[in-house]
């Protein structure tokens, strides 16, 4: 009787014995098949194509490090975003109609040759462009005498740029036939002379030859071009007149009284807040114009052959001119 617990407890110790090996067997089956592993290719891929995806992608980031790391260049602005439409002025000695017609072929060749923005601006006569260059009203292009710019240079700081290859003169032109065919400048004293207004630069060159106020010829400034003062010879309107070199030649039938020293021929220059480049821009394609057939117009229309670097000592003291009908 006494022995008869530990039989029973010996009888159920060996009925759950091989349950719990059983156990024991499958806990340590399930750690073996669940190990820490680094995933598998995609279908297709192999193992070295994965590593060298991996690769460019460390390197597509190490650039895109590098990219942020360096700034960025800033553009180049163009020169004509920062001056801005630039307005040409144009000499005076045609009608503004006319004016358009002869100056319009070389603003659109430097527009298209320099890649600038070039606007051209005509004064109506003389007076109204005299009276604005004394009130340094004027666009920062200018295209006029020598004598003007020699006084732009002193007092408004503009710099020539390029000139017309042929220096000009002016001449005393009169009919080649009658009593003045032979006639001298003091002929003409109290006699009709034809001009364009002052201050252009014949009619300076009028006032030097007689610079006496007692024998005066009497100038009639009333013609609107050149041309138009030369023909009124031929109306009989006057008995002379006074014209550049360029004109004389298509009358070989008047004859020349006297002529004038040479002056520098029309100039192009620029005021002192024109950037050198752009200065420089224009200086090459003025330069270069006589060489474009297909803007061959521009330089028919100005009667000029080519355009040539200025010298600006050759304007020196040619502002004097002025001052033989203004105090300067």
């Amino acid at each position: 009787m006494n022995h008869r617990p530990n039989v029973t407890l010996s009888c159920m110790l060996k009925t759950l014995w091989p349950a719990l090996a059983l156990l024991a067997s499958s806990i340590l089956l399930a750690q073996e098949q669940d190990p820490v592993t680094e995933p598998l290719p995609q279908a297709g891929e192999t193992v070295s194509e994965t590593a060298q995806a991996e690769d460019v992608q460390a390197e597509d980031a190490q650039a895109g490090t590098a990219q942020s790391e360096t700034p960025a260049t800033e553009p180049e602005v163009p020169v004509q975003s920062l001056t801005g439409p630039l307005d040409l002025l144009v000499n005076p000695v045609y009608p503004p109609e006319t004016a358009r017609r002869v100056y319009q072929p070389l603003v659109d060749y430097l527009n298209e040759a320099t890649g600038l923005e070039i606007n051209l601006v005509v004064d109506r006569n003389f007076h109204r462009y005299w009276l604005n260059a004394r009130r340094n009203e004027a666009p920062p292009l200018i295209l006029e005498d020598a004598h003007i710019v020699a006084w732009r240079m002193i007092n408004f700081d503009y710099q020539p740029l390029v000139a017309a290859s042929k220096p000009i003169t002016f001449s005393l032109l009169t009919t080649a036939t009658g009593d003045l065919a032979d006639a001298a400048l003091m002929d003409f004293v109290g006699r009709r002379i034809s001009s364009l207004p002052s201050p252009s630069l014949g009619y300076l060159v009028l006032a030097d030859w007689y610079d006496n106020p007692m024998q005066q010829p009497l100038i009639e400034s009333t013609a609107t071009s050149w041309m138009d003062a030369v023909e009124m010879v031929f109306s009989g309107e006057v008995d002379a007149a006074i014209a550049p070199d360029n004109i004389a030649a298509r009358y070989p039938n008047l004859s020349s009284v006297d002529t004038s020293p040479e002056f520098p021929g029309l100039t192009l220059s620029a005021a002192p807040d024109v950037p050198d480049d752009v200065r420089q821009r224009l200086i090459d394609a003025m330069t270069a114009l006589h060489s474009d057939e297909e803007h061959h117009a521009a330089l028919f229309e100005l009667d000029i052959d080519e355009f040539v670097d200025a010298v600006p000592a050759d304007y020196e003291g040619m502002e004097q001119w002025l001052s033989t009908v203004f105090a300067l």
